[in-house]
């Protein structure tokens, strides 16, 4: 693909072979066709590359990192390769309902022209992670309150006063992980990307600082599947610090 794609999909993977293909399969029945799908690959040591290279989608780039950059520096990686106006990520565990990027693009579209839109998702636990929600009991409830009072646009202020109010705790992303988020890259590169110190919450870190450039719209409407599971880096990081040091 030479021209420059309207939306630029970044799959970041490590070791993500169980769930890859129906994770790739869910980006090639998008209703909306104009965008790359880059897979950048952070030293599997499973099938994830053979899984991809096995793709035949002129859209499928594939890279692999020459070391672990471990999570947000991933991510970053991924950030330096997009080529389209607008970025969105999808996960390795995760996958999206058919006309999720076209969803999530016409919010993005319309006025104020925010600088990201989210939209609902369905957490799915599984495994021995089933009966015990590693987000918490109490994250559905944030949610469900959040998602009822969110107005048309969202702003960084309506972020933050509905801290307070809510009594959740503010490190709760209500927003949701990249995979469900769509974000103009110029305004995520200008942020300076994720912050590669954290171990959790990169992500809700940049939504809250794209949040002081820009709205944010929200989409009322269940648009994929969020995966946790023993395998994946929300359970293994569950509990861990917020910050760690970079890695060298």
């Amino acid at each position: 693909m030479s021209r420059e794609p309207a939306v630029s999909v970044c799959v970041p993977t490590w070791n993500g072979a169980v769930h890859l293909t129906e994770c790739l399969q869910s980006l090639l029945a998008q209703s909306f066709g104009d965008f790359e799908i880059l897979l950048v690959d952070d030293g599997s040591s499973d099938a994830s590359l053979e899984i991809a290279a096995g793709i035949r989608d002129p859209r499928l780039t594939i890279h692999r990192n020459p070391r672990r950059l471990g999570l947000p520096g991933n991510w970053n990686r991924c950030l330096e390769l997009a080529r389209g106006r607008l970025v969105k990520f999808l996960f390795q565990d995760d996958s999206l309902a058919p006309t999720a990027i076209e969803e999530l693009v016409k919010a993005l579209d319309r006025p104020p022209q925010p600088v990201l839109s989210f939209c609902r998702r369905e957490i799915r636990h599984e495994g021995a992670l089933k009966a015990v929600p590693v987000l918490g009991a109490a994250y559905a409830g944030y949610l469900a309150a959040f998602y009822g009072s969110a107005g048309q646009p969202v702003t960084g202020l309506d972020l933050v006063l509905a801290w307070p109010r809510s009594g959740r705790p503010l490190s709760t992303n209500v927003v949701g992980e990249p995979s469900f988020v769509l974000f103009r890259r110029d305004a995520a590169r200008a942020g300076g990307g994720f912050d590669t110190r954290f171990a959790q919450l990169a992500d809700w870190d940049l939504w809250l600082r794209l949040a002081r450039r820009g709205s944010l719209a929200f989409v009322d409407q269940v648009l994929g599947v969020f995966r946790i599971h023993a395998r994946g880096e929300s359970a293994r990081n569950f509990g861990q610090p917020r910050l760690q040091r970079p890695e060298r």
